[in-house]
């Protein structure tokens, strides 16, 4: 049985790493305090299995390889839901959405040279070297000159090295980091969402060039909309606004194309990451395989930043409510298969996100634990009652490390930018 993202496992199939949503009886009964729970230790398990004959697991908040193998299961009821839905001018590509296209097969496992705070000065380095590249391109495109692609691949090369050896410290700079210039910061955390997600694939090392500068340039056409609606999320967008903003793409193909030794691949990222598969994009309403598998991962990072974009008076969503929305939108258009990659690749936690303790408290995600990806490496910065403290607290959960009360620390909760009135940068940046 399957609700969204639950599915119900005989207790005997029950992993470490599986996040236990429901029972077949209520909390009370257990000795689990909250309704809800990650299964840590075997411990844990012999605890449900003593009172419990079938649970459901949530598979977005497990890890990954521990639910994997009931995934098919699941994934069969979402296909033949989605099916009815499919164009039926179309040929059938429901065996085939869950599938990654053969160019995204892994060829590469990437391993952390550095740990995040190692990185972190590198890091800084790369990405000003990218906003100041940002900004010669901007003073380009208004005195119609072409910029220096070759300064560009440069850039980009630098900022991949740095994702290549540890990605946290590129992804937190990406989250924290902000210049008040809304095209710049969002070119920098696409290029930078890009490169992460083509490093969790796998992908060779030339190809994460490609996928990191066309995430920078595939908005660069923005710069000569008016200026009320740049930084506007489509979703408040008035159709007239709505009508301008879709011509960001030609803007962007006509700079791109212009310039010398940029490859297909990277006008392909520019040209598509708003097509979808059903054929509801734009600008050509392509098709399933019709578009590039890098325009499909282009699609997921654009819609999972559209998501968690927060503008005056209207924040963004949080990240699990974001990933939950992504993979509602991958039966209207984005590739399943990527949703699940991107998902995994940035975790319901990701790096540089607020979330409030079992203690109350609220810290700052700093980097994460590849293989528990719930359990990553925090910095405790309030107190129960959402007061700075002086000295921030850094811990590791995999490490399981106690409270003052005894317990061991776990995330309750994910928190929007700002909540509390909280700016995480005072802590880090």
């Amino acid at each position: 049985m399957i609700s969204n993202s639950s599915i119900e496992i005989p207790i005997l199939d029950l992993k470490v790493g599986m996040y236990v949503s429901k029972l077949d009886r209520p909390w009370l009964d257990t000795p689990f305090p909250l309704q809800g729970v990650l299964m840590r230790t075997e411990k844990d398990i012999q605890a449900l299995k003593n009172i419990c004959q079938f649970v459901f697991v949530d598979v977005e908040r497990s890890e990954p390889f521990v639910v994997q193998k009931h995934l098919p299961f699941a994934v069969s009821n979402i296909a033949a839901a989605s099916a009815a839905n499919r164009n039926p001018s179309h040929p059938d590509n429901s065996q085939k959405q869950f599938q990654l296209d053969p160019i995204l097969q892994r060829v590469k496992t990437y391993e952390d040279f550095r740990t995040a705070e190692q990185e972190i000065p590198a890091a800084t380095k790369a990405y000003n070297f990218t906003l100041a590249l940002l900004d010669d391109i901007t003073n380009n495109i208004e005195r119609d000159i072409k910029f220096d692609i070759h300064a560009a691949h440069e850039v980009v090369d630098t900022l991949c090295e740095s994702v290549i050896r540890n990605p946290d410290a590129a992804l937190l700079l990406a989250q924290l980091k902000s210049t008040g210039k809304e095209l710049y910061d969002s070119a920098v955390k696409t290029s930078v969402h890009m490169l992460a997600f083509g490093r969790h694939l796998g992908l060779p090392r030339r190809e994460l060039s490609v996928l990191g500068l066309g995430g920078l340039l595939m908005d660069i056409g923005k710069q000569r909309l008016p200026k009320e609606i740049q930084a506007k999320r489509s979703m408040y967008l008035k159709p007239a606004e709505r009508k301008l903003m879709k011509q960001h793409i030609a803007y962007s193909q006509e700079i791109v194309t212009r310039l010398c030794n940029v490859t297909d691949d990277v006008i392909k990222i520019v040209t598509q990451h708003h097509e979808r598969e059903n054929g509801n994009g734009y600008p050509l309403s392509l098709y399933a395989n019709q578009i590039h598998p890098y325009g499909r991962m282009a699609a997921v990072v654009d819609s999972y930043e559209e998501l968690i974009w927060g503008q005056p008076g209207m924040p963004g969503l949080r990240p699990f409510e974001a990933i939950k929305e992504l993979k509602g939108n991958a039966q209207n258009g984005l590739n399943f298969a990527l949703v699940e990659q991107f998902a995994h690749c940035i975790s319901i936690f990701p790096v540089g996100c607020l979330v409030e303790l079992n203690t109350g408290e609220v810290a700052i995600v700093l980097s994460q634990n590849r293989t528990q990806r719930f359990l990553p490496r925090i910095m405790i910065i309030c107190d129960a009652k959402k007061k700075p403290y002086d000295n921030p607290i850094t811990i590791d959960l995999k490490k399981f490390d106690l409270s003052p009360a005894g317990v061991p620390y776990k995330i309750t909760n994910d928190l929007p930018q700002g909540a509390y009135g909280i700016d995480p940068k005072r802590f880090y940046l």
